[in-house]
């Protein structure tokens, strides 16, 4: 089990997310549309787990059996749906390093995730409510934490669906 764990934003984390971008787009070519900074690491000033999440808008929707063979090639463990509709997941390194959400173009789980980034970078208050509610719930909790992910959900609504910019 490896516990959940939040840091202060680490300015390495785009870099590392960019070199990880171009081993994607050499693994994966034709089959990939968009490839997104998503998620807690993508965001200035907000606590996160050292864990960067990648959303992918592939071409190629569901993944085959060769995109999966291929992720593995650079050390992607395919997981499934995982209980999200629409998102075939995949993760990388141990202890955990990335998070791969392997989406259709355009999809709901995508844009939400993109929303969701771009609200927290526009607006302090958002942070700091989410960060409130990551603190408070991540006590002896596993990084894939069910009840993790059901804790922070009704905040990820209220950010999505608020009319504030962007």
């Amino acid at each position: 089990m490896e516990l959940i764990t939040l840091q202060k934003h680490d300015s390495q984390w785009d870099a590392i997310f960019n070199v990880e971008q171009q081993e994607l787009s050499n693994v994966l070519g034709h089959h990939v549309a968009k490839i997104h900074h998503v998620g807690s690491t993508a965001v200035p000033d907000l606590l996160a787990k050292p864990i960067i999440d990648i959303a992918i808008e592939a071409n190629t929707f569901p993944p085959s059996q060769a995109i999966i063979d291929q992720l593995a090639t650079i050390d992607y463990e395919y997981k499934g749906e995982a209980g999200v509709q629409g998102r075939h997941w995949f993760i990388k390194g141990h202890p955990r390093k990335f998070n791969l959400h392997y989406c259709s173009i355009q999809s709901e789980v995508v844009t939400n995730q993109l929303k969701l980034r771009d609200k927290l970078i526009a607006n302090e208050s958002f942070r700091r409510d989410y960060e409130r509610i990551k603190l408070e719930n991540l006590t002896n909790k596993d990084i894939d934490s069910a009840d993790y992910a059901l804790a922070k959900s009704d905040i990820i609504q209220k950010i999505i669906n608020s009319t504030s910019l962007p």
